[in-house]
């Protein structure tokens, strides 16, 4: 059985703490938990309206205490910190010696994330990754081992965000979007199709990795694991609110086409193979 982030916070008792560091509005939006939940981010824009334990600071500079905290999340957010070498002293420096972390984050050489970075101009994405070598980082500095590990399916989502933005473009819209806003609409959406079904078909085919678009770490201080576990990944992701669900128990239409658990709207079925669910 997969493990999920959310199986460690829902561990965690009234008086432990977590960390979601660059949070924006919170990486998990209406969820109730136990533990004390503490969102940083930079942004004060980015708590409109929310609640719990919410603190304005940068992740080079966190405005907490040693050994202060039981697990941190850093959920799509390592990849926007341009001050890396401080900001994994700083979370080094709060993590409890028992603690765990959770990353997850984009292969910064894979063609998700060129097609990102290509549409939206490099989109805040100031750093690049390869999975050995960050692994091996992040458990130097900060002291902890890997012991689940999971790739993490693209549905280029971001192309369909990209089309409710151009339906209402705000007015300091970058020099590649104005010149994608002159572009049918319905192009963006093929595009979208072709990236998503065409990448799972050479994967499916061929054994590559075209429609993973980064991966989901799980650290732990103390683990006595001598290897990491590979979780299967989720090939099933809707490309309309970017949910992934596992193939078997999804609702099925003609063995086609599957529902999203999450927004309930239907979009191409993938048969999982090997390494995946």
């Amino acid at each position: 059985m997969n493990l999920d982030i959310h199986d460690w916070i829902e561990a965690l008792g009234p008086a432990e703490r977590v960390l979601d560091v660059g949070s924006g509005a919170g990486s998990f939006p209406g969820a109730a938990f136990t533990c004390r939940m503490f969102a940083l981010d930079e942004d004060p824009a980015a708590f409109a309206g929310g609640g719990g334990w919410r603190a304005v600071g940068r992740a080079d500079r966190i405005p907490f205490r040693d050994a202060s905290f039981d697990l941190l999340v850093c959920h799509h957010a390592l990849e926007h910190l341009e001050n890396l070498d401080e900001s994994l002293r700083e979370m080094a420096r709060v993590l409890n010696p028992g603690g765990r972390c959770y990353f997850a984050f984009p292969n910064g050489y894979g063609l998700c994330d060129a097609v990102y970075r290509w549409v939206f101009e490099g989109g805040g994405h100031v750093q690049r990754f390869r999975r050995e070598e960050i692994v091996r980082e992040l458990e130097q500095r900060l002291g902890v081992r890997l012991v689940r590990w999971q790739k993490l399916y693209s549905s280029f989502v971001y192309l369909r965000r990209l089309m409710e933005l151009l339906a209402d473009p705000p007015p300091d819209l970058q020099k590649r979007l104005l010149a994608i806003a002159r572009w049918p609409r319905w192009t963006i959406a093929a595009a979208q199709w072709v990236l998503y079904v065409g990448t799972r078909t050479l994967d499916r085919g061929f054994g590559r990795d075209l429609a993973v678009y980064g991966w989901a770490f799980y650290f732990a201080r103390g683990a006595t694991e001598a290897t990491a576990t590979e979780q299967p990944g989720f090939v099933n992701v809707c490309p309309y609110c970017g949910a992934g669900q596992e193939a078997r128990p999804a609702e099925r239409r003609w063995g086609v086409a599957c529902r999203c658990g999450n927004c309930r709207r239907w979009y191409p079925y993938c048969p999982p193979w090997r390494g995946t669910v």
